[in-house]
């Protein structure tokens, strides 16, 4: 048998009887038709054969008929057909057929013909009515002996009933798989040995498997073994069938983390022997609820945990707002059972009626609104000498729509609170002295300058202990806290209540005072001071005499802030420092603009290396005797954009006193090292070069890695490098001092004091550190009178006690023919000065040295080499 031909639209059917014919026109259908030679009759006959067909086409269910290969029926096995059932055509059946299906049909008829095959196909016939019939045609050739088509043999079934019946379960399907195929829960069906036999899409999803990856395997195995053991207790025993209630499980993903899900499953089963056939699950990712639910858990836990430790109890009034209830916490808190407050109300139990706190939680009662955090002073009726703070949060509570009272928590902040008083006392107290420190004393001048009178100035009295460092050093800090404790009884002695006396750290005091008549009255109270701080004091056995130095600035004219007052007072009172202390010293305008002039030079020197501001000049030294040149020293300076020029001796201690003077040094160090190394390549001669160090430097544990790594960066070597120290910076901490030096001098390089003479002066020094030169001050071959020739002889002295020690000597400072004659007639080693050459930045020290070193030395000069 042939099977059922493809559907398909036309929008025209030429339809062929088993032997190609004429075509007609049929006007019931409006379409084309092909009939056989045969057919072409006339009259009643020919309309009497339609008509039979056409009524086999209405009416008949079945039809079993035979026709030759021409179309004309040999047999028709209906009591329509009747007398003339071997003169009817197909051609008239086809002419009913469906317009839509008839090209379908006479392809699946033409090629069984030609091919000599059965065949089948189903369509639709048109009845006179309009309506639609569904027949299914079969037939099959029968052959004569000699293997040719003698007919076909065929029927017309109704199938009318079953092809609707199939057209619904194929919608029904259709619908299911939509449904199945793009709903969100996982939906799928194992076979009797709980195998997959199909998975729906969403499990790609929820779970990242792909449909055919679940078909085939095992459904158990993707359920975690601990939800596995409790799953296989659950499952219904073979009286089941009933669909099992959900089970949360966790299924494995595909990337081997386990989701959770709630699952429904029910088993089928054979309703004759109850034999599981398969079973249908839906199921659905409740991981986020199951995370909602234990962490709800974890809370509640934590909640009632909490209940129980807190320190916190809970309470409840009524309307008029008595307390109604109270839990057990106040009894643990306070040893106060609950059925001893009830009834009571909050008045009931404030220490002072007027506390704040209190007022505050009665005028919220009263307004009907919330309040939070009120602390208040308790009294307790057992023990009424005990005061203890509470802290009391509550709201009002209503139920429909009628106001019940209040509830809320309170606590027992007792401890906290005298803890925070404590700890205020500490914030604006000085704990060795007891007066008011730095913050309280801001607090305080701020208010006394915001509530003063018009006419009535105040003064800040800045006061600095002299040489308090002494008494540490010498009787210890316990000695030095006594000393504090009794300037701050004799700084209160002096003034009157209402001024403010304060301690700002270590040895320096505030004094605040009103001063009716301005200067003269701060003048009379700083005199008091000074000469009450001047008396001797015993301590610890020793007696000890602290004098101070004072700075004074007025209100309003020296500032209108307490910041601004302090500031001058503390500008006043460097200054009576530098006048030799045990003095006072009022602010002035002068003060404030020298120290406005520090702040912008600090200011600006904190950018001096970023902005490429400071240069290294270089200033030759050259042998005495042959004017060969032999070095250069690297001489710092800086030309400020805002400031212009500025000096060394400005700034330098300005970068020790504010910090910079290691990187300013480090700086330094690296330029002058790469540059006398690109001289020695230059010029190929082995060039010195002698850089300055602070004493600050001295005291850093820096220095000797600054040096290594400039001597390693630079490829200078260590002998042709000289670093000079003053007198006071080695004698200021000897031992560190020669500990270093002897490490630096374990690199290989030279080491020099410089401005020998205006320091210590003392050559048993020299001796204890590893020194090579000695670098001869300036102020030795100054003369005070013409024919005062004492100070050179004195220098001539040195020179010769310094080769004694093995010491090379410069002489720096040479700046006329006659501090060159002089220098000539000792045994001076190198000199250094203006009538060489003056420090010269570094393109025209290159030039100078050039000239040098094309002529041999610097023989012949007699004057200032500009």
């Amino acid at each position: 048998m042939v099977g059922p031909c493809r559907p398909t639209i036309i929008e025209a059917a030429t339809l062929r009887s088993p032997v190609g014919l004429s075509v007609v026109t049929l006007p019931p259908m409006g379409k084309s038709f092909v009939l056989s030679p045969e057919s072409k009759v006339t009259g009643t006959s020919l309309e009497a054969r339609r008509a039979v067909m056409r009524q086999l086409a209405d009416q008949a269910r079945i039809v079993v008929w035979e026709a030759r290969p021409d179309g004309t029926c040999v047999y028709v096995s209906s009591a329509i057909a009747g007398r003339l059932a071997k003169s009817l055509d197909l051609s008239h059946w086809y002419a009913c057929i469906h317009p839509d299906d008839s090209k379908r049909v006479a392809e699946c008829v033409n090629d069984a013909c030609r091919e000599g095959m059965e065949y089948q196909v189903e369509y639709r016939i048109l009845r006179s009515d309009g309506t639609v019939r569904w027949m299914s045609e079969t037939a099959a050739p029968k052959l004569t002996a000699q293997g040719k088509i003698d007919v076909f043999v065929g029927t017309f079934v109704d199938v009318s009933d079953s092809h609707e019946t199939r057209v619904r379960l194929a919608h029904s399907e259709m619908e299911h798989r939509l449904l199945t195929e793009n709903a969100c829960d996982m939906i799928s069906h194992s076979d009797a040995n709980d195998v997959y036999v199909y998975a729906s899409p969403s499990h790609k999803d929820t779970l990242g498997y792909d449909p055919q990856e679940l078909i085939g395997t095992p459904l158990y195995a993707y359920i975690h073994p601990d939800d596995l053991a409790g799953d296989t207790a659950r499952r219904p025993g073979k009286a089941g069938g009933k669909r099992r209630g959900l089970v949360n499980i966790r299924f494995r993903h595909k990337d081997g983390s386990w989701v959770w899900i709630a699952a429904s499953t029910r088993t089928l089963r054979d309703p004759q022997t109850g034999a599981k056939l398969g079973m249908v699950s839906v199921a659905r990712e409740i991981t986020a609820q199951m995370e909602a639910e234990r962490e709800l858990a974890r809370r509640e836990e934590r909640f009632r945990s909490l209940t129980s430790l807190s320190s916190d109890w809970y309470w409840e009034t009524d309307p008029q707002l008595r307390f109604t209830f109270f839990s057990e916490g106040i009894y643990n808190k306070l040893r106060v059972r609950p059925e001893q407050l009830l009834g009571s109300h909050f008045e009931d139990h404030a220490h002072d009626s007027h506390a704040p706190g209190l007022l505050v939680c009665l005028e919220s009662i009263r307004a009907r609104r919330p309040f939070h955090d009120v602390i208040f002073p308790a009294a307790s009726d057992t023990e009424p000498e005990i005061v203890r703070f509470l802290r009391i949060s509550g709201e009002p509570f209503s139920e429909n729509g009628q106001f019940c009272g209040y509830r809320g928590v309170s606590r027992d902040v007792t401890r906290e609170v005298r803890t925070a008083k404590a700890l205020e006392r500490l914030a604006t107290r000085d704990i060795l002295t007891e007066l008011p420190n730095r913050a309280l004393l801001q607090t305080q001048l701020r208010q006394r300058l915001e509530q003063r009178e018009s006419d009535v100035s105040h003064a800040v009295f800045f006061i600095d202990l002299d040489d308090f460092k002494e008494v540490n050093d010498s009787l210890g800090h316990a000695a030095g806290d006594l000393l504090l404790k009794e300037i701050a009884v004799r700084l209160n002695q002096c003034v009157r209540p209402d001024d403010t006396v304060a301690r700002l750290g270590g040895d320096e005091f505030v004094v605040v005072a009103e001063c009716p008549r301005a200067d003269a009255s701060a003048a009379r109270l700083a005199e008091k001071l000074c000469k009450a701080l001047d008396q001797p004091m015993l301590i610890e056995g020793h007696e000890v005499k602290a004098s101070a130095s004072i700075g004074i600035s007025m209100h309003p004219q020296d500032g209108n802030t307490s910041e601004s007052l302090l500031q001058s007072a503390d500008t006043a009172l460097y200054r009576a420092k530098a006048l030799g202390g045990n003095t006072f010293c009022f602010f002035t305008a002068e003060m404030g603009e020298a120290s406005r002039s520090r702040m912008l030079m600090q200011s600006a020197l904190r950018h001096a290396i970023a902005r490429n501001e400071l240069q290294v000049y270089y200033q030759p030294r050259v042998h005495l005797k042959t004017f060969e040149v032999t070095g250069v020293e690297a001489l710092l300076r800086w030309a400020s954009p805002e400031l212009g020029p500025v000096s060394p001796s400005e700034f330098i201690p300005l970068a020790e006193e504010i910090g910079l003077i290691d990187e300013i040094g480090d700086w330094v160090l690296r330029q002058a090292t790469m540059q006398a190394q690109q001289w020695n390549v230059l010029f190929d001669k082995p060039l010195k070069i002698s850089v300055n160090l602070s004493a600050r430097q001295i005291r850093t544990r820096k220095l000797l890695a600054s040096v290594a790594a400039a001597l390693q960066d630079s490829g200078l070597p260590a002998q042709q490098l000289e670093l000079e120290l003053t007198e006071s910076a080695l004698m200021e901490d000897a031992d560190v001092a020669a500990e270093l030096l002897a490490a630096l001098k374990a690199l290989g390089l030279r080491l020099s004091v410089d401005d020998f003479g205006t320091g210590y002066s003392s050559l048993a020094y020299l001796c204890r550190f590893p020194l090579d030169s000695l670098k001869l001050d300036r102020s030795f071959l100054l003369q005070v009178q013409p024919d005062d020739i004492g100070r050179w002889k004195l220098a001539e002295a040195v020179i010769n006690l310094a080769h004694t020690l093995g010491l090379s000597v410069v002489a720096e400072g040479v700046e006329s023919a006659e501090h060159l004659a002089f220098l000539r007639t000792t045994s001076c080693d190198e000199i250094q000065g203006t009538c060489i050459s003056e420090p010269l930045p570094r393109h025209l020290a290159e030039k100078l040295l050039q000239g040098v070193f094309a002529s041999g030395s610097l023989s012949g000069i007699s004057g200032t080499t500009r």
